[in-house]
């Protein structure tokens, strides 16, 4: 009997050894929708900004390159000087000191290795880039590393449970939340001319300067077909991105 304190502790250590890292991701790294030339087309809805440029602007994002399961995808966008200034002021970041935008533009630019022409201010171009870890059990992006591949952060794992949680802090000491708050038991998520399961994943920033300033971001996933929608929610209002995935 006296040996059993010895025996259970030795099972407690060994059970949380094995217990996953959230930020893991196992599975086969072939999809239906991460091969090289496959296309999204990407629809960012205007509505609710107000200015007058008709209903969205349309993106298209291709692969590039997949690299054992990570994948560099690009893209671009042409906005004009309405569009920013409407997006600085939902931000909350047209207040704040000349130096704190440039910080936050900067570290942007550089999570999504973006290049910026801006010669045009009627059509400015902004050609962006997406690295991601894709399988068949989930989804990680590594855009809060800003491209280190050797720290990913999971969006999405396609068992997760209600209640799950994904926990990123980055070098500028912003803590990113990731909590799965929904699974869909009927095909409810509007998809073009279809509707699909999806799993809603979270994303709230609980600590660090940008606390108050980025509100809430709500991603949609699905596990055909990855990222399906992005919902940005800033002040009670959202503003949505629909994805039609390449295999749609």
């Amino acid at each position: 009997m006296k040996h059993y304190p010895l025996l259970v502790l030795f099972i407690f250590v060994f059970i949380s050894c094995q217990k996953e890292d959230p930020n893991s991701l196992s599975g086969d790294i072939k999809t239906e929708f991460t091969n090289v030339g496959d296309t999204a087309n990407l629809f960012f809805e205007l509505k609710q900004l107000n200015i007058g440029k008709g209903d969205y602007i349309l993106a298209r994002i291709s692969v590039v390159n997949n690299n054992n399961g990570i994948v560099t995808s690009r893209g671009s966008i042409v906005v004009d000087t309405a569009i920013t200034h409407k997006i600085d002021t939902i931000l909350g970041t047209s207040n704040l000191p000349t130096e704190a935008k440039k910080a936050i533009r900067d570290k942007l630019i550089r999570v999504f290795n973006a290049k910026v022409d801006s010669s045009d201010k009627n059509n400015i171009k902004i050609d962006f880039e997406i690295k991601s870890k894709v399988t068949s059990e989930g989804m990680q992006d590594f855009h809060h590393s800003e491209g280190d591949l050797s720290k990913p952060f999971t969006l999405v794992k396609y068992n997760a449970k209600v209640g799950d949680r994904y926990e990123f802090t980055d070098k500028e000491g912003n803590k990113y939340v990731r909590k799965v708050t929904k699974r869909s038991s009927d095909d409810d998520f509007p998809l073009g001319f279809w509707l699909i399961k999806v799993i809603v994943v979270e994303e709230t920033i609980e600590e660090g300067p940008y606390k108050d300033i980025l509100g809430k971001l709500i991603f949609y996933t699905n596990h055909k077909f990855g990222l399906v929608g992005v919902e940005w929610e800033k002040d009670g209002k959202k503003y949505t991105i629909i994805i039609y995935p390449p295999n749609l």
